[in-house]
C-alpha cells in the first residue's frame, strides 16, 4: 500500500507546464486582465511606447529603425522587416491564431504552427544579426510551447484553467477516497497482469475511457462549470499515468 500511495503522491503533485521558459523578457504586458503577468528584470526606458491595439495587433518602437510601427504577424518591424524581442506574455491561443476553447482542430493547429516556424526557424536568421538571432531562436521556442501545449488535451485543459486564474488540486486531500480507491485498484490491476494481451486490453480500455472523456471535456468548458472540468482533469491526467506505466511494462515484456 505505502508504495501505491507514493504513486498517488507522484501523479497529483506533478507540476503544471512552466510558460515562456528560458525566453528573454525585457518587458511583460498584460493583453486581458486574467492572463498572469510577471517580469524578469526591469522595464526599460522605452517601454511607454508600447500599447496594445487590439487582440492581434500591438504597436511599438523598433528596436532596430526606432520607428513606431505595427508588427507584421506579430514578428517583424513592417517598416525595416526585422524580426522583433518578445515584449509581452502570449495568449497561446492567440499566438496560434485560435479561439480560446477546449475544442481545438488538431488539422489547423498543425498548420499554423508549421507556417509559424516557416517564418521564424533560427536557421532562417543564420546570417542576421546576433539580436535577430535570438529573437528567432526565442519566438521559435515560445511556438513550440504553445503547439504542444495546446496540441494535448491535458496540458489543454490546465492552460485553460491558468487563464481563468484556477487549476487543478496539488494534493490528493481534496479528492474523493471512492476515486482514489479506484485508481489504485486499476493501477493494481497493470501491476498484476503478466501478458502482453492482458496489458493491451487494459490500455484499450482506458483509451476508450479517456476519448469519452475528453469529449464531455469539451462540454464542461463550454459551458464554464470549471469545477467539473478541474475534477475531470484530474480523472485523465491519472489515465493518462497509467497508460504510461502500461507501456513501461510492455517495453520490458518485449525485452
Amino acid at each position: 500500500m505505502s508504495v501505491v500511495c507514493r504513486w498517488l503522491g507522484s501523479i497529483i503533485k506533478t507540476k503544471h507546464i512552466i510558460f515562456l521558459t528560458n525566453v528573454h523578457l525585457n518587458n511583460v504586458f498584460i493583453r486581458k486582465p486574467n492572463i498572469i503577468s510577471f517580469s524578469t528584470k526591469p522595464l526599460l526606458p522605452n517601454s511607454q511606447h508600447l500599447r496594445f491595439l487590439s487582440n492581434s495587433q500591438y504597436e511599438e518602437d523598433c528596436w532596430n529603425c526606432k520607428a513606431k510601427t505595427k508588427r507584421v504577424n506579430n514578428f517583424m518591424c513592417d517598416e525595416c522587416g526585422k524580426l522583433q524581442d518578445i515584449t509581452k506574455i502570449h495568449d497561446f491561443f492567440e499566438l496560434l491564431s485560435l479561439p480560446r476553447d477546449f475544442d481545438v482542430p488538431s488539422t489547423k493547429l498543425t498548420k499554423t504552427f508549421r507556417q509559424l516556424q516557416t517564418l521564424v526557424h533560427p536557421d532562417k536568421f543564420g546570417n542576421k544579426s546576433e539580436r535577430e538571432q535570438t529573437n528567432a531562436a526565442e519566438w521559435s521556442a515560445l511556438i513550440n510551447k504553445a503547439y504542444k501545449t495546446l496540441l494535448n488535451p491535458l496540458f489543454r485543459g490546465q492552460y485553460l484553467l491558468k487563464l481563468q486564474g484556477e487549476q487543478m488540486p496539488q494534493d490528493n486531500s481534496t479528492l474523493n477516497k471512492e476515486f482514489l480507491m479506484e485508481m489504485m485498484e486499476r493501477n493494481e490491476e497493470v501491476d498484476d497482469a503478466e501478458t502482453k494481451e492482458d496489458l493491451n486490453q487494459i490500455n484499450k480500455n482506458i483509451q476508450e475511457e479517456l476519448n469519452g472523456e475528453i469529449n464531455h471535456l469539451k462540454e464542461l468548458f463550454k459551458s464554464n462549470d470549471l469545477n467539473g472540468a478541474k475534477a475531470l482533469l484530474v480523472k485523465i491526467k491519472y489515465l493518462l499515468s497509467i497508460q504510461n506505466s502500461i507501456q513501461v511494462k510492455l517495453e520490458k515484456l518485449n525485452g
